[in-house]
């Protein structure tokens, strides 16, 4: 999980008046353009990655996600349009016939399965410190970097289970990238200007087929293993 450091909410949204509905599905015209510049801003400002599982928001589809629910249960209809509680999160695999497997609406039938959610207890992206709260090891799973019993893993572990990140589809993913990586350093590690380009390539920043300029997939796996 990447941190997604503050940044300033769209000026559809910050200049609408009168303000916003609290209703994310009104048909007006002012709703469906803010909606349309919250969903390009945090493709921009996300580079790209899902804001839980950091897939490809290209490949995987996209949607925006309410951190805090913003009805149902744990719902709070005041923050829908808060741009602080909203992040772009992708589909999830979604097979013919079933639910979502990760991030957000994985997040949100998790929460109607269990009857309710532990606002204080998830680890939203916007939170400073978020990206120390996991470690992602080389057999793919992701678990808390903190020590068990510490408020700080029973928070990690919760949003864990709660945003699907550890499903076996994104623990494969994550493993295949790992042992690459591990393969690679080994290979070249007597030539740190390699080791260098290596970094460079997967720590930065490249343009989408719009042009956008978007990191490579499961950055925070890629980082722990180059520049930990």
């Amino acid at each position: 999980m990447r941190h997604l450091a503050p940044h300033p909410a769209p000026t559809e949204l910050t200049n609408a008046n009168p303000p916003l509905p609290p209703d994310w599905s009104n048909p007006s015209p002012e709703v469906r353009q803010a909606k349309r510049a919250i969903r390009d801003k945090l493709y921009r400002h996300q580079f790209g990655l899902c804001g839980f599982c950091e897939g490809s928001l290209g490949e995987l589809g996209r949607h925006t996600e309410h951190v805090e629910p913003k009805g149902g249960i744990g719902g709070n209809p005041a923050r829908t349009f808060d741009y602080t509680n909203l992040i772009a999160s992708c589909q999830g695999e979604q097979k013919t016939g079933q639910s979502a497997d990760s991030c957000g609406h994985f997040k949100d039938k998790y929460i109607r399965a269990q009857g309710t959610f532990l606002l204080a207890d998830f680890v939203s992206p916007r939170e400073a410190g978020c990206d120390l709260m996991f470690k992602y090891l080389s057999d793919g799973r992701v678990v808390p970097s903190a020590a068990q019993g510490t408020d700080e893993y029973r928070r990690a572990d919760y949003t864990i289970k709660v945003a699907g990140l550890d499903c076996n589809r994104l623990r494969n993913r994550r493993r295949q990238i790992a042992e690459r990586l591990i393969r690679q350093i080994d290979r070249f590690q007597n030539e740190p200007h390699v080791l260098q380009q290596l970094l460079n390539h997967y720590l930065g920043t490249h343009p989408d087929i719009n042009g956008e300029q978007v990191l490579i997939p499961f950055y925070s796996t890629r980082k722990q293993r180059l520049a930990p």
